[in-house]
């Protein structure tokens, strides 16, 4: 059995001292890269005039502009923030035993691309299905898939099917105990809002208050992923043991 109070510990042991600003720089692009996507795309600006569009009635952009946009924007993140995200928690595996890399992050994108991203946008579909029918479905969905991205870094050529598979043999009978971890990092994500809401309601400008949300957020995720990866260690040792996976199977 594992305890959130153990597994939170050992992920803040993970991060502690030089190597938390590494950790942070590297969790740090899972929301630099959206936003480049954004501004380089046009993003933003086009689904701001498409609302106004809908407010006012006066169409400042065509509707097969701002499909275009979105899909655009949507393909993107798929070929690039899919491998990414893959990347960043393997760097959170590997650093749990000191040899995490900055270069771990672009693992996706040398090892086994095409499967990477395959994979978690079959994964993805599978849970926006779920979501689509009632959302405590999409939320099962999503606990039970939840290792796919830390099985991927192990091994970004093992098929999706096989991925899935070993990530529902992992979770089984944890998720509600996974789902009591994920939700315990509530209090530390709202903690940056409420501050900012604070700031906003005594006059603070604009810029100050998004940039205490970016930044308060920032410097909670290295602490979010490394907890993360820490069940993943656990869960993995465990199915090894059991003969639910072979280690050959994620490069062990």
């Amino acid at each position: 059995m594992w305890s959130r109070e153990i597994v939170k510990s050992n992920a803040k042991a993970a991060i502690r001292g030089g190597k938390y600003w590494m950790a942070f720089l590297v969790s740090a692009m899972v929301s630099i890269v959206p936003s480049l996507i954004e501004w380089i795309t046009g993003y933003q600006e086009v689904n701001d005039k498409w609302a106004a569009s809908m407010g006012s009635g006066v169409i400042q952009v065509e509707s097969s502009v701002f499909m275009g946009y979105n899909l655009v924007f949507v393909l993107l993140n798929i070929f690039i923030l899919f491998p990414l995200t893959v990347g960043v928690y393997g760097f959170f595996v590997r650093n749990r035993f000191d040899a995490g890399r900055f270069s771990d992050v672009f693992l996706g994108f040398r090892n086994g691309y095409g499967s990477v991203v395959l994979t978690n946008f079959v994964t993805n579909l599978f849970i926006g299905l779920w979501t689509l029918l009632l959302i405590i479905p999409g939320i099962y969905k999503a606990l039970q898939y939840i290792m796919v991205p830390f099985l991927l870094s192990d091994n970004p050529r093992l098929s999706g099917q096989r991925v899935r598979q070993i990530s529902r043999l992992m979770t089984d009978g944890e998720k509600g105990a996974i789902l009591v971890l994920v939700l315990s990092f509530i209090g530390w994500f709202l903690l940056p809002i409420v501050l900012s809401v604070v700031l906003g309601m005594i006059g603070a400008p604009e810029f100050v208050l998004n940039l205490v949300v970016t930044l308060g957020l920032a410097l909670i995720m290295p602490y979010y992923y490394a907890t993360l990866a820490e069940l993943y260690i656990f869960l993995r040792d465990r199915a090894i043991q059991t003969g639910m996976v072979q280690p050959e199977e994620l490069s062990l």
